[in-house]
């Protein structure tokens, strides 16, 4: 796991170091492609039956055409418009829409407990962090032994076998495969994609590394990073419960996460209530909606005199935590 951990930062410098000098001068390179096409088109108007002038107008024109494909599409991926990659050439009114856009999921201000504006940029990061930090700890001191009260047991011996099994090459790279090419890569920046693109030459390597997870059950602290991103909940945000929580794992954390979640999934069936409609294979959350929608409607129907009583529960944390 080391190794391979290793040879990515490895590679995501000297990544770093051909992109700088492939593309860290890239406007300039655009303009001067221009300024060469506006030089070719005078000489032209001067011999427009020149072979060489005519051929190399067309290799400036699909250099440009090149690199204008590219700038699309980093701008198309910044903007998360698939129209804009698809659609018409960029321009700056698409680089503003994208920068704006940026810019909105700045936070400059904050309001604390009494309703005052936090302006100061430390006590912000402060702030989100303690209050995190109390809404997802465990509200009990180490671990807890549950009382026995003579629950059926569901989960055989022959399903923990299947959970806690070495998996197969075949099973992991199934789990590569299954992950979005294009989901946001995490603090190592090499996202599924090249993991797909390069499988032939990391197969092995990646594999034994999934494979030591499972066998000792501890992952490398690198591989364990996260970055976390805060997604505003409503189009104005003003306390800390107004966003949401993402977080970035590396692409070798999602594939162990993947090869986990396909092994419970067939388990969860029975592990859950049939009362619990949704987050559920097979089951939808529209049956609670309409049971709800009966119920109510009984209500007010009832002609006798028994009193009838409604209670909306709002469990903000009912799947960030297990208590």
């Amino acid at each position: 796991m080391f190794q391979v951990s290793k040879k990515l930062k490895l590679v995501k410098y000297e990544v770093k170091d051909w992109a700088k000098k492939q593309f860290g001068n890239f406007q300039d390179k655009i303009f001067m492609n221009e300024q060469k096409i506006e030089y070719v088109e005078r000489k032209l108007l001067e011999n427009p039956n020149s072979f060489r002038l005519n051929s190399w107008m067309t290799r400036l024109i699909k250099q440009r055409e090149k690199m204008l494909l590219f700038k699309q599409k980093y701008w198309g991926k910044l903007s998360r418009n698939e129209w804009l990659v698809k659609g018409d050439r960029n321009t700056n009114f698409f680089q503003r829409r994208a920068n704006a856009r940026r810019k909105r999921k700045l936070i400059m201000k904050i309001k604390d407990d009494s309703g005052i504006w936090i302006e100061d940029h430390k006590t912000i990061a402060d702030r989100f962090i303690t209050e995190f930090m109390q809404r997802f700890k465990s509200a009990h001191n180490g671990s807890r032994n549950l009382p026995e009260v003579g629950l059926t047991r569901l989960v055989l011996d022959t399903d923990n076998d299947e959970l806690i099994k070495l998996p197969s090459f075949a099973e992991i790279k199934n789990a590569v495969f299954s992950i979005d090419s294009n989901k946001t890569p995490g603090s190592d920046g090499f996202g599924a994609g090249f993991f797909k693109r390069y499988w032939e030459t990391i197969q092995y390597e990646l594999v034994n590394c999934i494979l030591e997870f499972f066998k000792n059950g501890k992952i490398l602290k690198e591989i364990n990073h996260t970055f976390i991103t805060l997604i505003p909940k409503t189009d104005r945000p003003s306390q800390t419960n107004h966003f949401r929580l993402v977080s970035l794992c590396t692409t070798i954390y999602k594939i162990i996460a993947k090869i986990l979640v396909n092994r419970m999934r067939p388990l969860l069936d029975k592990l859950i209530s049939p009362v619990q409609s949704a987050f559920v294979p097979g089951r939808s959350i529209h049956d609670n909606i309409l049971l709800t929608h009966e119920i109510m409607h009984k209500f007010k129907t009832l002609k006798n005199k028994t009193s009838w009583v409604a209670m909306k529960l709002d469990m903000k944390k009912a799947y960030d935590r297990l208590e």
